[in-house]
């Protein structure tokens, strides 16, 4: 069915002659409208699940009809459209009655179709005394006492709505380029380093949790002595690894993370055999601050997945390697992809009185 031959009722939504056929031939008013409804369940925790219920009137106005485009005619069409309304509300706000079920998949179905059962009773009385009323005297106040009646229904019914909410832990990866600038000794006896980035984080709620992986190449400036002989200008490794703990501060699709956390760096020959023991390297503090632009989301029923932009800066104050030590800044440009589960539930849009018994 296409898009435009079908209308779904919302609260006031007046329907006009041109959304039926007029057939003259028909004394009749035919609003062809249908109850569509689904749910899903979210697991708790214990054995406990919550159902998810989505409920729609829809009208079907490649079939719906009326005898005339009289305002009685479209009254009476819309008193049928806004009590299918109230019935997809209905059926919404008895699921966000039940609350939290328990047991199996059988018991929780039972329990759902029981909810659309008593919808659709409630709803078959109120049509036939709806109808038995309007086919005899005073149409007109008859008219208007429903008109009224169904608008204090839907009045005393909230509306309930699913809301979601991304899981307090969350996963990412991502991949990029460094550039590692040196000061100190470590400048005068190394050349600054490019490579690669890549990485994985774990958060926390807002705190999150970084292992921050750097491989890059560049070459020593003059000859040194650490476990054997690094002639100038030999090619060389540089490896760098933080251990971070930071604090998110998001802002739209913008996230910022200032954090602190542990710089293990370490020189190596770019070639070099398997006894081969030259190495240089040094543990130490690292602070830094990275900014992340989200560019893409994707969701599903059970989570969102971010894909993102990542610009990092770290500054080692001291690597602390011996004899060569120095401060070193390191850049990098990143792109990754976060997945959160998301949990979801039924929540009122406002508040309202109880709903009135007829």
């Amino acid at each position: 069915m296409a898009q435009s031959d079908t209308l779904r009722w919302h609260q006031g939504l007046k329907l006009k002659s041109s959304h039926f056929s007029i057939n003259p031939a028909t004394t009749q008013v035919f609003a062809d409208v249908v109850i569509h409804y689904e749910y899903t369940v979210q697991p708790l925790k214990a054995g406990k699940y919550l159902p998810i219920v989505h409920s729609f009137a829809i009208l079907n106005r490649a079939t719906a009809s009326l005898p005339d485009s009289s305002e009685w005619s479209l009254r009476y069409a819309q008193l049928i459209f806004d009590l299918s309304g109230y019935q997809s509300r209905l059926i919404e706000w008895k699921a966000f009655e039940l609350g939290e079920l328990s047991g199996k998949d059988a018991s929780i179905k039972t329990a759902m179709d029981r909810i659309f059962f008593e919808a659709e009773n409630e709803i078959s009385r109120l049509r036939k005394d709806m109808i038995e009323q309007l086919s005899g005297r005073d149409y007109a106040q008859r008219m208007a006492e429903w008109e009224t009646k169904i608008a204090d229904l839907l009045h005393a019914t909230p509306e309930v709505m699913e809301e979601k909410t991304v899981g307090n832990f969350q996963i990412g990866l991502f991949a990029g380029i460094t550039r590692s600038i040196f000061a100190g000794k470590t400048k005068d006896h190394f050349t600054d380093a490019t490579g690669v980035n890549y990485g994985f984080n774990l958060d926390l709620k807002r705190s999150r949790f970084g292992l921050d992986m750097n491989l890059g190449l560049n070459q020593t400036r003059k000859r040194l002595e650490s476990r054997g002989d690094w002639p100038a200008a030999m090619k060389t490794h540089w490896t760098s690894i933080e251990l971070t703990y930071g604090i998110k501060i998001p802002r739209g699709k913008w996230l910022s993370v200032p954090y602190v956390g542990l710089g293990i760096n370490e020189f190596s020959p770019a070639r070099s055999s398997q006894d081969d023991r030259r190495r240089v390297d040094g543990y130490s503090p690292v602070v830094g601050l990275e900014l992340n632009r989200i560019f893409k989301t994707n969701s599903n029923p059970k989570g969102h997945v971010f894909f993102f932009y990542r610009i990092r800066a770290s500054v080692n104050p001291s690597n602390f390697i011996k004899k060569y030590s120095g401060t070193q800044l390191n850049l990098k440009i990143a792109v990754g992809v976060d997945a959160a589960r998301v949990r979801s539930r039924l929540v009122k849009k406002a508040s309202f009185p109880q709903r009135a018994i007829i």
